[in-house]
């Protein structure tokens, strides 16, 4: 969630930059794991279009708001152009970024459990294979940079419904799943590291985040899986905080993600992140801003919820 990439040029307080590529390397990987939980729920639910419409009048409802916000603050200026992608923020986005992506998958599950229905476990093994090396193998090792979202997201779903339907022995260890989580997290951070350390010995502006860049890529989606099996295999019963704030993990997301100018607005005039950098509050700086940021996302989105259910529900009867 918190947003800085520290600048190559910048050499004051290296443990700030440091702390701030480590502090900001998963959003793709979380991206990856909310997919993989779709999978392995939904492989076994029955399909409703209710969600559909839900879902996709949560995007726009959120992105219409902000912007609207934003044009009669006087902090956007009015452009065609971004209104036009505004209003038709699904289509605009399909296939480009996660929202509307996700419309796109989510539209797809029943197609797809059709499909796993008559795969046996070899053929699905088979096909998620492929899949990886079309997309992970040949963007993260042959730097292929063609890309997309909705064919990516079904991978995806496929791997989280594999988990489910065909699940392994040591799948259900936490031993042996909380060692590969361990693992795959140190290799994320420390490729993210080793690159900048690089970078700073042959003065060049490298990509740091190159192997969590995007959710396609190696650890980006071997990080998301081990961290799925950990935490699926800690057993914390029932916590109606915890489904109260999970059930909101979408919102956060609309919200403070809302666009580059919400960004912009967030991270840089509101938490001031750039200012705070070289100072040594950094840190507390961060994870408090974080903390505070994701506590205002949710009780957005529950007040949000609040009205929106009430809504719906006048105009079911």
């Amino acid at each position: 969630m918190y947003s800085f990439s520290p600048p190559h040029s910048l050499q004051i307080n290296r443990f700030n930059v440091y702390f701030a590529l480590v502090f900001g390397w998963g959003g793709k990987t979380a991206i990856n794991v909310f997919v993989l939980i779709t999978g392995y729920f939904m492989c076994r639910q029955q399909f409703k279009w209710r969600k559909v419409v839900f879902l996709a009048l949560e995007i726009v409802l959120y992105r219409w708001i902000i912007y609207g916000s934003f044009l009669v603050s006087g902090y956007e200026s009015f452009s065609l152009k971004e209104f036009a992608k505004t209003i038709l923020v699904i289509p605009y986005d399909f296939g480009l970024g996660f929202s509307s992506s996700f419309v796109g998958l989510y539209i797809l599950v029943p197609f797809i459990n059709k499909l796993l229905s008559v795969l046996d476990k070899k053929e699905l093994e088979k096909l998620i294979c492929v899949l990886l090396v079309f997309f992970t193998g040949f963007s993260t090792f042959l730097f292929n940079t063609s890309f997309e979202y909705i064919g990516w997201y079904v991978t995806v779903y496929l791997i989280g419904s594999y988990l489910r339907l065909y699940e392994m022995n040591w799948m259900s260890s936490r031993r042996i799943t909380g060692l590969l989580c361990g693992c795959s997290l140190a290799f994320s951070w420390f490729s993210v590291i080793c690159i900048r350390f690089v970078a700073e010995k042959i003065n060049r502006n490298l990509p740091y985040y190159y192997f969590v860049a995007d959710s396609n890529k190696v650890l980006a989606i071997a990080t998301a899986i081990s961290l799925f099996l950990f935490f699926k295999n800690i057993n914390i019963g029932s916590n109606k905080l915890i489904n109260k704030l999970a059930a909101s993990t979408f919102g956060v997301l609309m919200i403070h993600a809302s666009s580059d100018t919400m960004r912009r607005w967030l991270w840089q005039d509101v938490c001031k992140n750039t200012v705070v950098f070289s100072k040594d509050v950094f840190i507390f700086h961060a994870v408090c801003c974080t903390f505070v940021v994701y506590i205002a996302c949710v009780s957005i989105d529950i007040v949000r919820k609040f009205f929106t259910d009430r809504i719906f529900r006048i105009f079911s009867k």
